[in-house]
């Protein structure tokens, strides 16, 4: 047997146990997938959906946030505005 022929059968043999090894990763982490998804969907059970009104409720709470905040921004921008527009000009103009 040609030394060539040794390297041919060790690379076939080293390639065998890497595909091993590999079969055996992909399979724990098959497991770990599949337990994962179990997990997930007990907890989705235990999930308590808000009914209509409380969905109602919860909407015009942020609506009414979201317009407030809205107001906020705008008040600060025509004070900020005024400020560097209209006062500072005059100030160092």
């Amino acid at each position: 047997m040609s030394w060539l022929s040794l390297v041919g059968v060790a690379l076939v043999l080293a390639a065998a146990a890497a595909l091993v090894v590999w079969r055996e990763r992909v399979k724990v982490l098959a497991r770990a997938t599949a337990q994962f998804g179990g997990e997930v969907k007990a907890e989705i059970r235990k999930v308590t959906w808000p009914d209509r009104q409380q969905l109602k409720n919860s909407t015009m709470v942020i609506i009414g946030f979201v317009f407030v905040m809205a107001l906020l921004i705008g008040l600060m921008d025509i004070v900020l505005q005024w400020i560097f527009v209209s006062l500072l000009p005059r100030w160092f103009g």
